[in-house]
């Protein structure tokens, strides 16, 4: 084999190599995980609950060990998916008055997608914490958000994330839901609360695309 080839070849594997640090791997969240929103009406509180989240969480594939030691450093991307239809509010008729401002019909699914993220100061072996700026797109409109998140390790090696943050319904183009003949009322601010529980599998580097 000739000298260039070699080289050639050197290069080569250097390149992929390059390629293959900068590639992410996915990691799934527990069953456990939920979602849950709050609000007000002229009557009573209320507040309808899921645990249908669908989510994607990609880490750097160049960190190696376990997902409670490599976040939040490693974390590349964040999004999580939400049926709109898959929210109960303990009542059939809140439930159908929800999907309808919600405009579940033609708009199925609740989405977040994190764009950036600082951590912030405090971390400790147990817990740590972190800002997350993103967009939330509720019934086809997209408002930018940041989000407040709270981490803890767990002694299984999962992690627990949760966090709140204030939406009005109004910014996304929803009229606050009303029933009993236009007697209950909402009220237009609503507090969307999450609870994510991430999976304790270890994250490894990728030698040949991504770990699904």
């Amino acid at each position: 084999m000739s000298t260039t080839r070699i080289t050639t070849l050197a290069l080569l594997a250097l390149i992929a190599t390059a390629v293959r640090a900068q590639e992410t791997v996915r990691v799934a969240i527990a069953p456990t995980s939920k979602l849950w929103i709050e609000g007000t009406s002229n009557l009573h509180d209320w507040s309808c609950r899921t645990q249908e989240l669908n989510a994607t969480i990609q880490v750097d594939a160049s960190a190696a060990g376990p997902i409670a030691a490599v976040l939040p450093k490693a974390l590349k991307h964040l999004e999580v998916n939400v049926p709109a239809k898959s929210l109960k509010c303990g009542k059939g008729a809140m439930d159908n008055n929800l999907y309808k401002a919600l405009n579940a019909d033609a708009v199925p699914d609740i989405i977040y997608t994190m764009s950036s993220f600082e951590p912030a100061a405090g971390e400790t072996k147990d817990n740590f914490a972190l800002k997350a700026v993103g967009t939330l797109s509720v019934s086809g409109k997209e408002q930018n958000v940041t989000i407040e998140v709270t981490a803890t390790r767990l002694p299984d090696g999962t992690i627990k994330a949760t966090g709140m943050v204030p939406v009005k319904m109004t910014d996304f183009g929803i009229k606050p839901p009303t029933a009993i003949f236009g007697r209950l009322k909402t009220g237009d601010d609503v507090k969307v609360n999450f609870e994510l529980t991430v999976g304790a599998k270890p994250v490894v580097a990728a030698i040949g695309g991504h770990d699904k």
